[in-house]
């Protein structure tokens, strides 16, 4: 696909986002912190900003092989597992190397199958539950434009609508699902299902950028030129993620309603932040996102969000220090450089190498983006 350099960018805020708060979250910096605190503790909001670039790109490239009948699962399959699959694996040797976790959770994280079984997290790599749900995502989504197809042929602006209707209807399973405990349930928020609004706000922009000349597309649009507005809403979201009403900053107790509310408000910061890149005008915002240094944290995105929580434990064993004692610019005055060069040497090392041999396997149609 033809990339928009700020899309590169954004990896960089979502993929800082969440190392900040596990910095934030490791130091008690989150309940210590005031304002700040709770703002870095609410960085797991990049996570949302994953899965609606997910949604985003890969919603676009399928669409439009589809209507060009081009459709090729096989090179799709193989793109997405040479993409995720071998950084991840290597990352999960080494954590299992060092903590020795049991094997019943070595196979489920070997699987990717850890957030549908319980106790299958290892503390020092916690965030990979999010790659179950974003390869089962990869799963769903040739299935979900396929059903969108027969929809757009009934009527055009349909796939709209139903993508629509889905992420309410995702938002009030969440609010009536069972919550589980940490570390000991199976967390329902976690699946695919419950995260679906998160990928489906980055399809919706998908479908304004196909086929713009409708009335919901054009809102959308005047929404995704004014950059201040865009900002302000996804600033106001965040903050109220911080409060209450959004559920504790930590791993405390969370009703139904407030898991709802936060996935809304999650996606509504994932939606403000990527409609200026993709629909707005090529203002500071997108240029700042298309900057050398943003684009190469971009970059290597994928490493720093698997590699920085065992880089940040690898800096507590080493130093001897203790967790929730504070130490938040130390901590990530140490850990943060050192998880961008081990996340560079996995893209040198691991991920362009597979990728580069799923290029060689499978044909590959570079599908434009508007400009």
């Amino acid at each position: 696909m033809t990339r928009l350099p700020a899309l590169d960018g954004l990896r960089a805020v979502a993929a800082l986002l969440v190392v900040v708060t596990h910095a934030a979250y490791l130091t008690g910096f989150t309940v210590n912190g005031g304002l700040p605190g709770r703002l870095a503790g609410r960085g797991d909001f990049g996570v949302a900003i994953f899965f609606a670039l997910s949604g985003f790109l890969l919603h676009h490239r399928l669409v439009s092989d589809d209507q060009a009948g081009r459709t090729d699962l096989r090179a799709y399959a193989v793109r997405r597992a040479a993409r995720v699959l071998p950084a991840y694996w290597v990352v999960l040797a080494v954590v299992v190397a060092l903590t020795h976790p049991p094997l019943r959770t070595v196979v489920a994280q070997v699987l990717a199958l850890q957030i549908y079984l319980p106790g299958s997290d290892i503390d020092e790599f916690s965030q990979s539950w999010s790659i179950s749900t974003e390869i089962s995502f990869y799963i769903a989504l040739p299935f979900v434009v396929l059903l969108l197809g027969l929809a757009r042929r009934r009527h055009p602006d349909l796939p709209v609508a139903v993508l629509i209707a889905s992420a309410v209807l995702s938002m009030l399973f969440v609010a009536f699902m069972p919550v589980g405990v940490v570390g000991e349930d199976v967390l329902v928020e976690r699946w695919l299902p419950a995260r679906w609004p998160n990928f489906a706000v980055g399809m919706l922009l998908a479908e304004v950028l196909m086929r713009p000349q409708t009335r919901f597309a054009a809102g959308v649009a005047r929404l995704a030129h004014d950059t201040s507005g865009c900002l302000a809403l996804a600033g106001a979201a965040l903050v109220l993620g911080t409060t209450p009403i959004a559920g504790p900053l930590t791993l405390g107790p969370v009703s139904e309603v407030q898991l709802a509310i936060r996935l809304a408000l999650s996606s509504v910061v994932a939606g403000m932040l990527l409609a200026p890149l993709v629909l707005g005008p090529g203002d500071a915002y997108a240029q700042a996102l298309s900057s050398g240094p943003a684009r190469a944290v971009g970059t290597v995105s994928y490493g720093l969000f698997l590699w920085h929580l065992p880089v940040f434990a690898a800096v507590y064993a080493v130093s001897g220090g203790q967790v929730f004692s504070g130490g938040i610019l130390a901590l990530l005055a140490i850990g943060l450089p050192l998880s961008l060069a081990v996340a560079w040497l996995s893209h040198v090392a691991v991920e362009l190498p597979a990728m580069r041999w799923a290029a060689r396997r499978v044909p590959h149609r570079r599908v434009p983006l508007p400009r």
